[in-house]
Order: structure tokens, then sequence, then C-alpha cells
């Protein structure tokens, strides 16, 4: 049989196609459209017109599944829906029009995901894996160092907090840098000797090597994409301020034009802390160990049956992110043990400190002084103002004056 998941990311709609045979299961085909549903946004609700894209881009993707002979479909959805404000009305569209059901995964059920689709790194010296996503990304220790910390920002927010143009200037890169540094120092991410080597997970992490490729020859053939740690921080220098960094990006990967460089500024920084030396860039994420999981029985969430014609099953509940700080976050999911949680960083400022704002608070209407005197001699009312002056010299004779 085969089998498809299909992730709502921020920026796209991809999806993997599986076979299995036996005991073995074969990824057979991937497939990615572009969807930029951060475009569709009215403050903290998806709008009508991005529901309708969203809808759109799901019923072309299930037909296609359904030619290739997918017999069930998983769809998930990670950072991209979960913050919106209106996300009942997004799942009740997307199942009353498709009959897709939405499995919402939560922070460190993705990062848990990632971890298992790429445990084959685990034997590597000090891994770590690093998910670079549009709106969220998890660090996961894959070794003895093990430890999970998911930040509630991504590479968009970068770009949108940080960059007026296109591509973000060197003043702009060097606050991205800034930036990130302070939320890991928050984060109290392990420093130098922690890790030796950082495994990249993402869509734009494959962009960075291919443009690394091209400009180094490096070569993938084996399977393994590599990267050296002293060209990499060249291409950074070059993403930077490199006068041929547009074309350069434009030639390899036009679609990823905005966050290459917040996510190069952030893969610096990471090396930097780490002090790690290796740099392996995975094609394996969130669908392939979602796919695991539930293959093996230990996740479960509402599929498409295309035999059935319908969806079975509930939707996977979502598993709320702790509130509180420190490192006394909870415990990971029960699937995820030997992976700790070190921190969460999805915790959002309290109401009282949201609503404070800088500088000398206004005063209430009753301290409130009266409007400031203007200076100099006040004007005199018309009864205060004085007769006009008596003409000198001898008075006119009237008119009958003058006759007699």
């Amino acid at each position: 049989m085969k089998y498809a998941v299909a992730d709502i990311s921020s920026s796209s709609l991809s999806v993997i196609i599986a076979e299995q045979n036996g005991d073995m299961t074969e990824i057979v085909g991937k497939e990615r459209e572009s969807l930029s549903l951060l475009y569709y946004m009215d403050d903290s609700r998806l709008s009508k017109r991005g529901i309708e894209k969203l809808v759109s881009v799901l019923s072309q993707m299930k037909s296609r599944l359904a030619e290739v002979g997918v017999g069930k479909c998983w769809l998930i959805a990670t950072a991209a829906l979960r913050h919106i404000s209106n996300f009942e009305e997004v799942t009740d569209a997307v199942r009353g029009r498709t009959g897709l059901v939405v499995n919402l995964i939560d922070g460190r059920a993705e990062a848990y995901c990632d971890y298992i689709a790429n445990l084959c790194y685990s034997s590597c010296e000090k891994a770590v894996l690093v998910d670079l996503g549009g709106k969220s990304m998890e660090i996961c220790g894959l070794g003895e160092n093990g430890g999970m910390t998911c930040f509630d920002f991504g590479l968009l927010d970068l770009y949108e907090k940080f960059a007026d143009k296109i591509q973000p200037d060197e003043d702009e890169a060097e606050d991205m840098g800034k930036y990130v540094k302070s939320r890991f120092d928050k984060a109290d991410l392990p420093k130098k000797d922690a890790y030796s080597t950082v495994i990249l997970v993402g869509q734009t992490c494959g962009a960075i090597y291919d443009i690394y490729a091209e400009l180094t020859d490096a070569d993938s053939d084996d399977g393994a994409k590599t990267m050296g740690r002293k060209k990499f921080f060249k291409l950074v220098k070059r993403l930077v301020g490199g006068a041929d960094r547009s074309r350069l990006i434009l030639k390899t990967a036009p679609e990823k034009t905005h966050v290459i460089l917040p996510a190069a500024v952030v893969i610096k920084k990471l090396l930097k802390r780490f002090g790690a030396e290796n740099i392996i860039v995975s094609d394996r994420g969130v669908k392939e160990g979602y796919l695991t999981l539930v293959l093996d029985g230990r996740e479960s969430g509402a599929y498409y049956d295309f035999a059935a014609g319908s969806s079975v099953g509930e939707a996977r509940s979502v598993r709320a992110e702790s509130k509180s700080d420190g490192k006394k976050n909870g415990k990971a999911p029960a699937a995820s043990r030997r992976t700790p949680v070190r921190r969460s960083e999805t915790a959002a400022p309290s109401a009282s400190a949201a609503q404070k704002k800088r500088g000398r608070p206004k005063k209430a209407a009753a301290e409130t002084p009266a409007a400031p005197k203007k200076r100099g001699r006040p004007r005199k009312t018309a009864a205060e103002t004085p007769a006009a002056p008596k003409k000198r010299g001898r008075p006119r004779k009237t008119a009958e004056a003058k006759s007699e």
C-alpha cells in the first residue's frame, strides 16, 4: 500500500509518498506547492481568501495522490496554523470541502518527529538536529547530550522584524544575529564543546546547500550533503554583502530569496555557539518522522482513506505548550522521553507585561494641569476699555453755527 503525509507549513504544502513492502517503508515520491499563508493573515486570523487558497491547493493535491494510487493520507500542520485564532473555522472548511482532517502538531511533537526521522545520524559524534522553519525553530540533541528546545519564532519572523527590502543588508543581518544570540542565551542553549556536528533540516537549509554546492562544486552523489565550516562562513559573508548575491540566490533558490540570509545568520550563530565543525543537510524531516510513528503505532491521527472516500479516526489532539519559564517545563511526549525537554521558548509574555508601555505614564484627567497662561499683559474686557481720547484744538463748528 502507498501512504502519504502532507504538511501545511508557513511557506508551502509539501507531501511525501511512501510504499510499504513487508517491514520496509521507502519514500517513492515528493511534491511541494508554494503556499504563503503569512500573506493572507488579518491580524491573527487567516482571511477568507487564505482559506480559499488553502482549500484549493489541498483539493489539487488530493486529486494527484488519488491518481498515483495512495491508499491513506495524513494531513498535518505545524507552526503555520498553531497560532491562528480561527483554527476551527479553517479546519471545518478544509474538512467540508476536501474531506481531509487536519492533525495539528505542537512544537515538541514536531521536534520529536524530526528526531525520529534522523536517527540515522545519531552515530555522528556529538550531533545536534536543527530544524529551521518559517514560524518556528526546533533544536534537538541526537546523542548523549540530548535535549529539546522549541522556539516560537522562525525565519519569516526574522525577515519581518528586521528587513526593509527583499534582501536584508549588512546592518539588518547584524541585528538579526544579535537578536538570535539573545534568544539562544535566554533559552540556555549549550555552548562550546557540547556538539561537533550540526544536522540541518528544512527546505531553506536545503536551498542554502544548493547555493553552497554551486560555489564549491560540492558532490553529494553518495547521498550525504555536507558543508565545511570555513567555506560556509565565506558563503555567509558573500550572501550578506557580495555584489553578486542577488544573482546567486535567484539562480539557485528564487522562491527563498527573502529567507536565505536569515537562515545563514542563524546557522552561523549556532556553529559558533556550539563550536561545531561538521555540517550535514538532511532531506528528512517532520513528515518522514510522523509517518514512521503512525505506521509503528506510536502516534495516532485522522487519515483520509481513498478506498472509503472519507476520513478515519479523530484529529490529533493539540499538546499545549508549557507556559512556565525555566527548565521545569514538563516532560517530553511519552514516546520521546529519551530526549527530555531542556526549555520551551513558546510561552507568551504575561498580560500585565504586554500592556505596559515605555516612558512616563500619562496623568489622569484630574491630575492634568490647566493650560498655561499666555505671556504679556492680559487683554481688557469691553467694560474696561477706556473711551477714545479727545482730539486737541478748538472743536469744529456745526452747520447751524456757520449760518449764524
